[in-house]
């Protein structure tokens, strides 16, 4: 195969998940100041230096071990990797993400504290535009063939991806 794409799943240990989820849980809604806010169709974004946060730390330090072991994986010299931004997005109902990506970065993420059932995923778009122009059915969708990769979520779960790669989330259900 040609122009690989990856894409990294990360799932902390159970006993690391529980205060890592509650620690960050805390802060955001603290922070956001979420009851009552969250109508059908609405989103509350933070700011983006929640990395420089005390509470923070811990999961920056697993994200910059991925990282690392990511670039071991790709062949790439061992170079030191920054987090540029950190911010925590919480969905209403019926709340989604339109697809994106973040340019001026070499690796996206994210880290999931909560996954209610319907919003527990999160969506791959195939980045070469003309791929499916001409496409014919397919017996059966897979990674080989498919324009969308749909990737489950869980809590504790980091995902990290080229920062080029094209992604959204479906709304909340």
């Amino acid at each position: 195969s040609f122009f690989p794409t990856f894409v990294w799943v990360f799932d902390l240990s159970p006993e690391e998940v529980e205060p890592l989820c509650k620690k960050i849980e805390q802060n955001i809604t603290s922070t956001l100041a979420i009851d009552g806010q969250l109508g059908r169709g609405h989103s509350i974004q933070s700011g983006t230096k929640l990395h420089q946060q005390p509470d923070f730390k811990d999961l920056c330090e697993r994200v910059e071990s991925a990282a690392q072991g990511m670039l071991e994986f790709l062949e790439h010299k061992p170079a030191p990797l920054k987090i540029t931004g950190c911010w925590a997005n919480v969905s209403g109902p019926s709340d989604h993400h339109k697809e994106h990506s973040h340019p001026n970065n070499f690796l996206s993420g994210a880290y999931y504290v909560k996954t209610p059932k319907g919003g527990d995923s999160i969506n791959f778009h195939d980045p070469r535009a003309e791929a499916q122009v001409i496409a014919p059915h397919v017996t059966e969708s897979s990674t080989k063939n498919s324009s969308t990769v749909i990737v489950e979520v869980q809590p504790g779960r980091l995902v990290l991806f080229p920062a080029w790669l094209r992604h959204s989330v479906d709304p909340n259900r």
